[in-house]
């Protein structure tokens, strides 16, 4: 079981992966529409420098990225973009724009989280694949470490090097895991199952379980639409999955000492 940090509103997640492409950019936008939509102001921050994609996800042109505001392009309110539900800002689109030391780039985005937690009750950052500076940034920043987890031997096998290093600074470090891309959910449940036992082996832990997103062609087709599920296919099934994950993180960010499951059946 897994136990949440004593927190204050609003709420701060970050969003992690062993690997690129298992969906955790997509899983960010829905999750946070999703929250926005249970009527809770939610903010993404891509912080995927110069691999933006939450922008192209929402179908987005964000005028500014915080690189713009480093390099004097704009003023910090400048960058908070709002779209139709939620609230974007984007580290960094372009490689190009990347030239400075990583420490004024954290600097600034610790700015602009200060900034969003003013007006929202939700920050989500989807984080760059491994564990690179901004993932480990984000993860110091937030009060729930959130794993996307897929049925594959590299990925999880990535994402339990990147949960060991983090274990080995903070052993108390609150990780809690949806599984996306699952066939159904007593293939979700395996996936989660094979990733826990490998943890509770080695270190003795276990994530806690969010939910689960199917594999499905709803959510295939909101991404080559560059939209949501709730725009795109307002009556997917999907949806009630992603509603719960939204109604589990909710939980864990308002009810004090709450524990979130190990097992996936709901």
């Amino acid at each position: 079981m897994l136990k949440k940090k004593n927190i204050e509103e609003p709420f701060i997640l970050a969003v992690v992966s062993g690997k690129g492409g298992v969906g955790k950019s997509t899983t960010s936008v829905n999750t946070a529409e999703m929250l926005s939509k249970m009527g809770y102001r939610t903010a993404i921050i891509d912080a995927d420098i110069g691999l933006s994609n939450c922008a192209t996800l929402l179908n987005e042109a964000v005028p500014y990225s915080v690189t713009s505001w480093i390099n004097g392009d704009c003023s910090l309110e400048d960058l908070p973009h709002e779209c139709e539900n939620v609230t974007l800002v984007t580290g960094c689109d372009d490689p190009a724009q990347y030239n400075f030391q990583p420490e004024l780039l954290m600097d600034a985005m610790d700015q602009v989280t200060l900034h969003l937690t003013k007006n929202h009750d939700f920050i989500i950052i989807d984080t760059p694949a491994g564990a690179g500076e901004m993932t480990l940034w984000a993860l110091d920043r937030a009060q729930l470490g959130t794993i996307v987890l897929v049925d594959e031997p590299t990925a999880i096998s990535d994402i339990y090097r990147l949960c060991k290093y983090v274990y080995s600074i903070d052993p108390g470090y609150p990780f809690a895991s949806i599984v996306n891309q699952a066939e159904s959910e007593d293939s979700a449940e395996s996936t989660l199952k094979r990733f826990n036992t490998i943890l509770n082996y080695f270190m003795r832990k276990e994530t806690g379980y969010l939910g689960f997103i199917p594999a499905s062609s709803s959510v295939r087709d909101a991404v080559q639409m560059q939209s949501t599920l709730l725009k795109s296919a307002p009556d997917s099934d999907v949806l009630n999955e992603i509603r719960f994950i939204a109604q589990n993180i909710i939980g864990f960010a308002n009810t004090p000492n709450t524990e979130i499951p190990t097992t996936v059946h709901h």
